[in-house]
């Protein structure tokens, strides 16, 4: 049996949509992307238009896909190789150019990544609703590229391991992120443009922590626990503002903000911020 495993199953042929003008055909693919001798996994996701949800279970197979699409409107990718024990896995959906304008077409994604494999994920994301689970998964690194998006990613359960650098460069997007002190992260970097971001970086924070935020004419709102030490680097002018809410700082000079017992602290986080013509608000609760 060849050890590339990746099944691909049509489930009942087609599926026919019914609109006030003609019936749209669409189809639905399973497939199984798996092989033998994968210690490491490097996924890249390029998505154009639609939803697309990723979740994580306990599996010994690498990635489980399921698709809902329209195959007049909508072209699809995959493909896994594996060399030396590291997997590289290749996943894309594109829309048809003369098809951008019309809503008429199906293109859902849900793909389930093992919690078994170290995993390194770079995600492009354009037009489309996204909601990430990626809770309980050995992060290495995440990258994601946010074009007209609504996403939401989740961090419910701990990294197993320490997520070396997340970015995230997110246009005229709306974006949260829950849990994400779960994702152990040792820098964050944040490119906002003229979309609204509200990040809750509440949760166990191990040694220092460097969040890099860089926002157009976007807004974002960042929620930390109230007993984090912390350190903020950043200014505000007629254009832009960078406020701070329910924590307690000394201006240790110019643009420099620190907590008490930010110097004697193991734990925590240090904020490089700068605001061109929108906002940052940072949030001290419990």
């Amino acid at each position: 049996m060849n050890s590339l495993r990746i099944c691909i199953f049509i489930i009942a042929g087609l599926v026919l949509l019914v609109s006030p003008t003609v019936a749209e055909r669409v189809e639905h693919v399973e497939e199984i992307l798996s092989e033998d001798g994968i210690e490491e996994l490097e996924i890249q996701i390029d998505f154009g238009a639609g939803v697309i949800e990723i979740t994580t279970e306990e599996m010994e197979e690498a990635a489980k896909l399921d698709i809902f699409y329209s195959p007049r409107y909508v072209d699809y990718e995959t493909n896994l190789n594996v060399r030396d024990g590291r997997g590289r896995m290749f996943l894309e959906s594109e829309i048809s150019k003369h098809h951008w304008d019309d809503n008429d077409f199906e293109n859902e994604w849900n793909l389930t990544l093992s919690k078994k494999y170290p995993t390194s994920l770079d995600l492009d994301i354009g037009a489309c609703k996204a909601r990430f689970d990626l809770s309980g998964i050995p992060l290495v690194d995440l990258q994601i590229d946010v074009g007209a998006a609504d996403l939401e990613i989740e961090f419910n359960e701990p990294n197993p391991g320490r997520l070396r650098e997340l970015n995230i460069d997110c246009g005229a997007s709306s974006l949260e992120i829950i849990g994400l002190a779960n994702a152990r992260a040792e820098m964050m970097d944040f490119d906002i443009g003229a979309g609204s971001c509200e990040i809750d970086l509440r949760g166990e924070i191990e040694g220092e922590v460097e969040v890099d935020i860089d926002v157009g004419v976007g807004s974002m709102d960042v929620i930390i626990s109230r007993d984090i030490a912390v350190m903020i680097r950043g200014d505000d002018d007629w254009f832009s503002s960078l406020d701070f809410h329910g924590m307690r700082l000394d201006e240790v000079r110019d643009g420099v903000w620190m907590s008490e017992d930010f110097d004697e602290a193991e734990d925590r986080i240090v904020f490089t911020v700068d605001v061109s013509m929108g906002s940052v608000d940072i949030y001290a609760r419990r």
